[in-house]
Formats: C-alpha cells, sequence, structure tokens
C-alpha cells in the first residue's frame, strides 16, 4: 500500500511538473503576443501620423 502511494505522490509531482512547464510557456506566447501587438499599434499610429500630417515629413 505504501508503495501504490508514493507511485501515485509521483505521478501527481510529474503531472503538476508538467503543468507548470505548460504555464510558463503560456506566459511566454502571453508575452511574445503583447510584443507583437504593440509593434502593431505603433505601425498604426504611424500610418494614421501620415494620414493626418500636414506635411508628409512623418510619411516613410
Amino acid at each position: 500500500m505504501s508503495y501504490q502511494l508514493s507511485a501515485i505522490s509521483y505521478q501527481l509531482s510529474a503531472i503538476s511538473y508538467q503543468l507548470s512547464a505548460i504555464s510558463y510557456q503560456l506566459s511566454v506566447i502571453s508575452y511574445q503576443l503583447s510584443a507583437i501587438s504593440y509593434q502593431l499599434s505603433a505601425i498604426s499610429y504611424q500610418l494614421w501620423a501620415c494620414g493626418h500630417a500636414t506635411p508628409n515629413s512623418l510619411c516613410p
């Protein structure tokens, strides 16, 4: 019985470790998506500024 409990405890620890790894990967993906969103916002602002600039000096 003690061996079975140890085996179950080990399996639960392994599952917990895997969930932690998945959580970390999701955090990295979330950070990358935030960075992409920031870049898209910057591009959108540049395009807006280009369209609304009196002299087209802001246009690339």
